[in-house]
């Protein structure tokens, strides 16, 4: 037997060193994988879980969740350090995917610490982190409300150098699995983040100014009753006044519209408004208060509001906002319930059923001025505490969300301002696609009812589509009066807000390039034309902003329906051509209190045969698919040749 020589104890020695290294390599390695991808599953989760309870308005809890996104970040960052990484940064190939990773951690850290900003400013502003409040007791630190643009900027600015750095990270080669893992989470998890800097970066600059930092600042708070609605909203029946001076916030004038602020119960007041606005047939107006908003497009009835309150002798303002109370509802919800003399405990769930059904039937005509005194406590209990500051943030949040289906409009007479509004959604703009097709139906109360709270509304669109990409459309718009049926029918003469009775005007626009348009109506309904106007044809009146509408007025008793329609060709090539057809619908809401739900209905031509989605229910050559119209509805229906 022979020995075993030095020269091979010693090349046996430096095997088991190889390999023992090769083995701490491959485990340093899983161990550093295993630590990214644990890290990244929980700094995902963590970060999302920080987003969540800011939009919720939760700050302890947004700051619980950053320190989880901390602990997270700080495992992903050693990820990237130690020996064994300089040892995998030598290894040619392999070196670039670590100076990759070390590159992606970076950008974890920095979105950690934009993170962490972004709570500081959400609890600065809304009196939460500690620091002084922007916002408290009727009044405003104009210095700090002044040093938010710059912090609102360079967050921004960090936020958007890091996305910036993930994006350049090349996942490929080896390791590429797991960076690019860690590379799609973080830009997952920093879009909404940049998305939510962005706006803020446009709206920052603006507040100091719209807010009084260099004088007087003055806005309409209109509040509508979506028992008695207008095209644009609910009519204007309660008003207030809110005015930004140096920090102060005051209300110097409020109260009901037809009672207190333009009596003798609505009195007409004369004002200029929009020349184009073919809903007011002279200028200047000589019309009450309330019936202002009647244009579907914000842009215009804010203008007229603003009019009609100068109008009345009252100062001009610099803005116009309209809320309802789903609106009001929503932040009530956010802020907790209110106590009212006259209706007990008011929480945001309960609220429209309050005012707008239980205190018309508490109250008839005869006490109508104790109704609307009940109704302006309780609107002062809410001003009172959305101006203590403490909940603030937490309101305004819960507004903005109600904006799509328009329950939160705002028109600023400043452009600057005006253009981040309309941005935002919350500017009540009523504009038609560029292409495809459009719902735009709107409801508007003629006889002064209360019974709009009850309307039930159902849109019916019928497409009929043709190879060439043309098309035949029908859409009907169902109405149904569904007050209680143990409610009295009221005056004979079917006016007033004791009636059940309600008379409407329907507003229904066409898309631009429509052709052959006409309506349809029960017997006893009638087109009603626009004065003084451009007239298209068949009572349709452009209206104001380049678009088509009509105006059909009509009746429906007490648990009744009553259908208006509209039908419209659409020329070749409107929905595609060569054999790719796509039929696509923007259904725009209006503000009521039960939402519309619209059913579309696209009928293929022959040789074609509907792509069936979620929720869409297709039957041989036609697919039908419905929704709730609590804010804008885009639909898209595929069509496939030879199926």
């Amino acid at each position: 037997m022979s020995r075993l020589t030095p020269r091979i104890w010693l090349g046996v020695g430096a095997g088991v060193v190889v390999g023992l290294f090769v083995v701490w390599l491959q485990v340093s390695i899983f161990t550093s994988l295993a630590s990214l991808g644990v890290g990244a599953r929980s700094y995902q989760t963590s970060l999302q879980g920080v987003a969540n309870q800011v939009s919720a308005g939760e700050y302890e809890a947004a700051k619980s969740d950053l320190k989880d996104a901390q602990a997270a970040s700080t495992n992903i960052i050693d990820s990237a350090h130690g020996f064994n990484m300089t040892v995998l940064g030598l290894i040619p190939g392999i070196n670039t995917a670590v100076n990759n990773w070390e590159r992606l951690t970076g950008a974890v850290e920095n979105i950690t610490g934009s993170t962490g900003d972004m709570l500081t400013l959400f609890g600065d502003l809304s009196g939460k982190s500690g620091n002084g409040k922007i916002f408290n007791d009727g009044a405003i630190d104009i210095a700090a409300l002044k040093a938010l643009p710059p912090r609102v900027k360079s967050i921004d600015l960090g936020i958007s150098a890091t996305y910036n750095n993930l994006e350049s990270v090349q996942a490929n080669g080896p390791l590429s699995g797991p960076l690019a893992s860690v590379q799609t989470k973080a830009l997952d998890t920093i879009a909404p983040i940049q998305d939510a800097m962005k706006a803020l970066v446009d709206l920052a600059p603006q507040l100091p100014d719209a807010l009084g930092a260099n004088g007087p600042r003055r806005y309409l708070i209109a509040i509508g009753n979506q028992a008695e609605m207008r095209a644009s909203g609910g009519a204007p029946l309660t008003l207030i006044l809110v005015e930004f001076d140096q920090g102060r916030i005051t209300i110097p004038i409020k109260g009901q519209t037809s009672t207190e602020l333009f009596p003798p119960l609505n009195a007409p007041v004369k004002w200029w408004g929009p020349a184009k606005n073919p809903f007011f047939d002279a200028n200047p107006r000589f019309q009450p208060m309330v019936v202002t908003d009647t244009h579907p497009n914000f842009l215009y009835s804010a203008r007229e509001m603003a009019g009609a309150w100068q109008g009345g002798g009252y100062p001009v303002v610099d803005g116009v906002v309209t809320i309802d109370l789903t609106a009001i509802g929503s932040v009530l919800n956010a802020m907790g319930p209110i106590q009212s003399p006259e209706y007990g405990e008011v929480t945001g769930d309960k609220l429209g059923q309050i005012l707008l059904i239980d205190a018309y039937a508490k109250y008839g005509q005869a006490d109508a001025l104790k109704r609307q005194a009940a109704n302006q406590a309780l609107i002062d209990q809410l001003l009172t505490k959305l101006l203590s500051g403490d909940e603030l943030v937490s309101a305004a949040k819960a507004m903005a969300k109600t904006a799509p289906g328009r329950h939160f409009q705002v028109w600023m007479t400043k452009p600057e301002f005006q253009n981040i509004i309309v941005k935002s959604g919350a500017g009540g703009d009523v504009i038609a696609p560029t292409t495809g097709d459009w719902s735009a139906i709107y409801t508007q109360n003629g006889n002064q009812s209360k019974v709009d709270v009850f309307q039930e509304r159902k849109v019916v669109v019928n497409a009929a589509i043709k190879p060439d990409g043309s098309a035949h459309i029908t859409q009907d718009v169902i109405v149904t009066n569904a007050t209680p049926k143990d409610r009295p029918e009221g005056p004979p003469e079917r006016i007033g807000y004791e009636t059940s009775w309600l008379k409407a005007a329907y507003i229904m626009y066409v898309p631009d390039a429509a052709m052959n348009y006409q309506t349809m109506y029960p017997a006893g309904f009638a087109v009603r034309p626009f004065k003084n106007h451009p007239q298209l044809g068949k009572g349709y009146v452009d209206d104001g902003f380049g678009h088509k509408l009509v105006r059909v007025v009509g009746w429906t008793a007490p648990q009744a329906s009553s259908t208006v329609s509209e039908s419209y060709d659409l020329p070749a090539g409107t929905f595609g051509k060569n054999g790719n057809l796509t039929y696509t619908l923007q259904a725009d809401p209006q503000s009521l209190f039960k939402a519309s739900t619209i059913t579309v209905r696209v009928t293929a031509p022959n040789g074609y045969a509907p792509v069936e989605t979620d929720g869409m229910v297709v039957k041989g050559q036609t697919a039908e698919v419905s929704a709730v119209q609590e804010g804008p509805v885009n639909f898209v229906v595929q069509m496939a040749k030879g199926r």
